[in-house]
């Protein structure tokens, strides 16, 4: 979810009376969704079973036991290698086995043990099975055994592609239809095919009508996840987004519970789709989402439900939807970007997580993650009737333990690593159920070794219950951990591929791990110049590396916007110089190449030809940055007539750089690296540490609340922007304080350097003084139009604050990369602080993974 649009949460409540009631009326049909998809465990188990008798009994051998009926033997059954010998009225005796029966040729006297010779024949009379336990099952409904028996196997692999393509098929509809009317007929399909499936004729029917129940329930599952977050605001939506797979498990609860009560598998499919009829009754008075009625630009829909919402939730100040449609028209994840308006419209699939390296390599994590996850879960879910002991105790516990993780860890830990679905509420950004259906995006790359090991907790927990004796019992007493289950091999009784799966598992995570420890997270906090510039820079030098971008303001609103741009450095005095000119020197090459490419109008930067003029000869005639600007010089005689008051001047070519464009350019650069961008605001660096393995401070003058840095102090600057197309030379007075900078969209006029003020309102007597200051070096200035005023705050210091810290409480530390305090010369360094800042982030990365594997040793 975009969070430029928790305006709406902030107005009316992240999770008040109106969001609780549609949550869980939302995520109580979870619960079908659940029934449905482990129905199966009981619903097509396969009982004992032999083949039919060729006439009466009158006498049943097994081994040393004998019975006149064959449910006498299932209890003395113990494996599909056993026979039982049937003597008939007539006299025959026959050896029965599962899916073969043999007829003695020479019948003497009921024998168990016979060498004789035998005819054998098929089950053409049907199978006798034990209906001890169930009564009925779809197995023994149309005799799915022996060479039919790849029928029932192929009962829930047929359910599964049903998830598959209706989480495709109902997550399209969604976005394209909205999620309200996909809810309705979800919920309804669930409960027409779900009664359906109880009343087929034969397998195939069957089959059929479960795969459009599967599809209907992974559908109403995909986009009730969507639809209950798009109600949630940020502070609540880990925990709600968690908890719908609470509801989930709940089913699982449900079907083990029926199973128990109901063995006939018709009864008990009825019993399963009804149990949740009360939704099916009441879920069309469900809303839909604002923002998906905003997306379609329904905006008198949208603000009826908001208003719904604030009476609900007891605000009496709504929020306008013309405030969120402001906000989003200046969202730092889709607006930014400089798209036009054929952009916005375009046309997103599947393809767009695969569109760089970055998005690629996440998209396969992503994949492989909830692949093994799934796997794992629906292996111990659906073989819970193999695992020994009480089977419905078995699935019982899987699901309450299943609600336990969640409830009392999962949705810590998720928000620890950083689980979030990818979510996005606007219309350029792929859709939102076409995400949810590929899998989740956790919020920036996923944490492999804790998703690992929560894998390998939930199913120690899940099997713990009723197998730990068994091992112990086998000589393995070990506890449920895969490496040393791994050894359990001559284990075959309790669950036979478990060792090798483990074994496999294992590997996979060994593998994921490695891809882990390749990708560590960092978060840059501040998104002017210096911030954009820095996650860039580590992007480039650590491509594997997951980078957001987290800042309360993005462009048009920071800083950077304000400042002029010119390539001119300041001297900070705590700075050595010979470091000062690298950072130049950096910059300088970084832009001169974008200025001779084809994205040099895009980013806003040309190179400009001008003066830097003194009324005194400055100390210092050749600046330390002479050598790395073009052509430069002292300025003729002829050139100094201009300015009659001054009697110094140098002439040189630099850059410039009109600074919201460059801004845009530099996000549209991070949004092709795969760089998330989050409009948020960090109170405290510590409340990242869950996030985020490595925070990196650009937040400028925010640094003096957010860091305490008593050093840092603001400098107010005001500057006027003018059209005046026929300025083409920069004219800077030597102190800085005048200066006239012609960009390509327009001409910057200032100045001022008000030392700790942090006034951000314009002053209109500053504004007619820097206008006049302006005018006597360029009197044409005085016809120029089109005049705005902007103010910002510089951040400043003594020296640029660029460098590691590390961050320690209650003994977790967080690593943290300094790069702010550029004052005036932010523009003119951006570039080579940011490449300095991210070689300290590889300092910190190689830090953390020292002493993770000091810690494995």
């Amino acid at each position: 979810m975009a969070l430029s649009s928790e305006r709406l949460f902030d107005s009316l409540g992240h999770f008040g009376r109106f969001q609780a009631c549609v949550y869980f009326a939302s995520v109580f049909q979870a619960m079908s969704c659940g029934i449905h998809y482990l129905a199966s465990v009981f619903m097509a188990v396969t009982p004992n079973f032999v083949c039919g008798f060729p006439g009466n009994v009158s006498n049943i051998l097994f081994h040393n036991s004998s019975a006149s009926s064959i449910q006498d033997i299932w209890t003395l059954w113990t494996s599909t290698e056993n026979y039982v010998v049937v003597q008939l009225e007539n006299g025959e005796i026959w050896e029965i086995n599962q899916c073969s029966r043999s007829k003695r040729e020479v019948s003497l006297d009921l024998a168990y043990e016979y060498k004789g010779n035998k005819s054998v024949f098929s089950c053409s009379d049907g199978f006798l099975y034990d209906d001890t336990k169930w009564k009925s099952t779809v197995v023994t409904q149309w005799d799915l055994v022996c060479d039919r028996e790849w029928l029932a196997k192929l009962i829930q692999p047929t359910f599964m592609l049903g998830v598959l393509i209706g989480a495709v098929i109902f997550g399209d509809i969604a976005d394209r239809l909205g999620r309200q009317r996909v809810i309705w007929f979800t919920s309804a399909g669930q409960f027409v095919f779900g009664i359906a499936v109880a009343f087929t004729f034969d397998y195939y029917s069957f089959v059929t009508v479960r795969f459009l129940l599967a599809m209907v329930s992974s559908g109403y599952l995909v986009v009730a996840f969507v639809y209950v977050t798009e109600f949630v605001g940020i502070k609540a939506r880990t925990w709600a987004s968690m908890h719908v797979h609470a509801f989930f498990a709940m089913g699982i609860m449900i079907v083990a519970l029926v199973g128990f009560l109901v063995r006939t598998w018709w009864v008990y499919q009825i019993f399963l789709s009804i149990a949740t009829v009360p939704f099916v009754l009441c879920c069309w008075m469900l809303p839909e989402t604002p923002f998906w009625l905003l997306s379609e630009e329904r905006y008198e829909d949208a603000q009826k439900v908001i208003n719904t919402m604030a009476r609900w939730n007891k605000v009496n100040t709504p929020c306008k939807v013309s405030e969120l449609c402001s906000v989003q028209q200046d969202d730092p994840v889709s607006g930014r970007m400089g798209e036009n308006d054929m952009s916005s419209t375009k046309k997103h699939n599947i393809l767009d997580l695969f569109c760089n390296w970055q998005i690629a390599r996440r998209t396969i994590t992503v994949w492989l993650i909830w692949f093994t996850g799934s796997l794992g879960y629906y292996v111990f879910s659906l073989s819970s009737v193999s695992l020994g002991g009480n089977e419905y105790l078995n699935l019982f516990l899987i699901g309450l333990q299943y609600i336990n993780y969640f409830s009392k860890y999962g949705w810590k830990i998720f928000n620890r690593c950083g689980i979030w679905p990818y979510i996005s509420l606007h219309s350029r950004t792929v859709p939102n159920n076409c995400k949810i259906t590929c899998c989740w995006k956790w919020k920036h790359d996923v944490p492999c070794r804790k998703c690992g090991c929560s894998f390998l907790c939930i199913s120690e927990k899940c099997l713990d219950f009723h197998a730990t004796w068994q091992l112990k019992k086998k000589g393995c007493a070990c506890p449920w951990t895969a490496g040393r289950l791994a050894g359990c091999a001559e284990n075959h009784t309790l669950f036979p591929q478990l060792p090798v799966l483990s074994e496999k598992v294992r590997f996979f995570f060994l593998c994921l791990c490695i891809l882990e420890m390749a990708a560590p997270k960092v978060a840059v906090v501040g998104a002017g110049v210096i911030g954009l510039s820095t996650a860039l820079c580590i992007v480039e030098a650590c491509p594997s590396c997951s980078v957001t971008v987290l800042s309360d303001q993005f462009s048009p609103n920071t800083t950077s916007d304000v400042a002029a741009g010119m390539l001119i450095p300041h001297t900070y005095p705590g700075t050595p110089i010979h470091v000062q000119k690298q950072w130049f020197k950096e910059t300088f090459t970084y832009l001169f190449a974008i200025s001779n490419s084809a994205e040099a109008s895009e980013a806003g930067i040309h190179l400009v030809s001008g003066w830097q003029i003194f009324k005194s000869t400055p100390k210092e005639e050749l600046p330390f940055w002479s050598d790395a600007v073009l052509d430069f010089r002292p300025m003729s005689e002829a050139e100094l007539q201009k300015f009659p008051q001054y009697r110094f001047g140098q002439a040189f070519t630099t850059l410039k750089c009109d600074c919201p464009p460059y801004l845009l350019w530099l996000e549209k650069r991070l949004k092709a690296a795969g760089v998330q961008t989050y409009n948020r605001k960090v109170s405290d660096l510590w409340e990242l540490h869950s996030e985020y393995d490595i925070v990196v401070n650009c937040t400028g003058i925010g640094a003096h609340q957010l860091v305490g840095d008593k050093k840092l102090f603001p400098v107010r600057g005001q500057v006027l922007k003018v059209y005046a197309p026929w300025v083409k030379n920069f004219i800077r007075d030597g102190d800085g304080l005048t200066y006239i900078y012609p960009g390509i969209q327009g001409v910057t006029l200032g100045g001022t350097r008000e030392k700790e003020s942090w006034s951000l309102s314009p002053n209109p007597g500053t504004t007619k003084d820097i206008f006049d200051r302006c005018c006597s070096l360029e009197p044409s200035l005085r016809e120029a139009q089109d005049i705005k005023v902007k103010v910002g705050l510089r951040p400043s210091r003594q020296s640029v604050r660029l460098q590691r810290e590390v961050l320690s409480q209650g003994g977790v530390k967080l690593p943290v990369v300094h790069n702010y305090g550029h004052g005036a010369g932010g523009f003119s360094v951006h570039r080579g602080t940011a490449k300095e800042a991210a070689r300290l982030v590889g300092e910190c990365i190689a830090a953390l993974r020292g002493s993770s594997s000091g810690a494995k040793l």
